[in-house]
C-alpha cells in the first residue's frame, strides 16, 4: 500500500492515493494513519463474498468509493472503526446484483460517518443493504440513499441507528428517496432510530414516487422531447450523488466507471 498523501494535499484523479480492483475473497483492511487522508476506489465486478474493514485513526479521513458491477451477485460485509475527530466518507454506486452489510460503532468523540448511495438498477437486478450504526459517544452519522429502479429490478434497505445514553449531543440522520421507473420495479425501505437520550439531533424518512412531472413538463415546454426530458431529470439525480465525493476530477472519473 502506498503511503497516503498529507491531509492538506489536493487529491487529483491521476494521483489518487490508491485505486483498487479486487478479484479474490480475502479479508482486506484499509487503515488511514493519524492526520492523513486516503481515497479508495473499490471496483466490485465478481460474485465472491468479501469483508472490508475500514479503519480511520484519530484526525484522519477516509474516502471510500464502491462501484458495484457484478453480473451475478457479490456479498460484502463492512466493519468500520472511526477514531477521535476522524471522518469516514462512503459512496456506494450499485448497478448490478449485490448484498451488503455495513456495521459502524462510533465509540470515539466527534467521529463522523457519511454514506451517500446511488442504487441505479434495470432488468431484474437486486440489491440489499443493511446499515447498522451505533453511537456510543458524541458523534455524527448521515445516511442517504437515492434509488432509481427500472424494469423488474428491486431493492431492500434496512437502516438501523441506535444512540446510546453515553452519546449526548450526537446527530443521526437517515434518508431514502426512490423513483420507480416501471410498474414491475419494487422497493422495501425500513428506516429505524432507537434513541436513549434527549440531547441530540435526529431524523429519518423515506419517499417513493415517479419522476417529477413538473420538471419534465418544464423541459418539454422548452422544446425537449419527453424521453430526453426524463433522461435529463434522471442524470441530475445521478450527478447529485456523484458530486458527494466533493472533487470535480474524481467525480468525472467515477462517471466514466458507472
Amino acid at each position: 500500500m502506498k503511503k497516503p498523501e498529507p491531509i492538506n494535499s489536493i487529491n487529483k484523479v491521476e494521483t489518487l492515493t490508491n485505486t483498487y480492483k479486487y478479484i479474490n475473497n480475502n479479508t482486506t483492511i484499509y487503515e488511514v494513519q493519524e492526520n492523513e487522508v486516503l481515497t479508495i476506489i473499490d471496483l466490485i465486478d465478481t460474485d465472491y463474498e468479501f469483508i472490508r474493514e475500514l479503519k480511520v485513526n484519530d484526525n484522519a479521513t477516509l474516502n471510500y468509493i464502491k462501484i458495484g458491477k457484478s453480473k451475478n451477485s457479490s456479498s460484502i460485509k463492512y466493519i468500520n472503526n472511526i477514531g477521535k475527530n476522524a471522518t469516514l466518507n462512503i459512496a456506494f454506486f450499485e448497478s448490478e446484483n449485490s448484498k451488503n452489510t455495513v456495521e459502524t460503532k462510533l465509540t470515539n468523540s466527534n467521529s463522523s460517518l457519511n454514506i451517500d448511495a446511488l442504487i441505479d438498477l434495470k432488468d431484474d437486478a437486486k440489491v440489499e443493504y443493511n446499515v447498522l450504526t451505533n453511537h456510543q459517544n458524541k458523534s455524527f452519522s448521515d445516511i442517504k440513499f437515492r434509488n432509481l429502479l427500472g424494469d423488474k429490478s428491486s431493492a431492500k434497505l434496512n437502516m438501523f441507528s441506535i444512540v446510546e445514553e453515553t452519546a449526548s449531543f450526537s446527530k443521526a440522520f437517515q434518508n431514502s428517496q426512490t423513483i420507480l421507473l416501471s410498474d414491475d420495479s419494487f422497493i422495501s425501505v425500513t428506516p429505524h432510530l432507537e434513541i436513549l437520550i434527549d440531547e441530540l439531533e435526529a431524523s429519518h424518512g423515506a419517499t417513493c414516487g415517479d419522476l417529477d412531472k413538473d420538471s419534465i413538463y418544464y423541459l418539454q415546454s422548452r422544446g425537449i422531447s419527453e424521453d430526453d426530458a426524463k433522461k435529463i431529470v434522471l442524470d441530475a439525480i445521478r450527478d447529485e450523488v456523484v458530486a458527494s465525493v466533493k472533487n470535480e476530477q474524481l467525480s468525472e472519473y467515477i462517471k466514466g466507471l458507472l
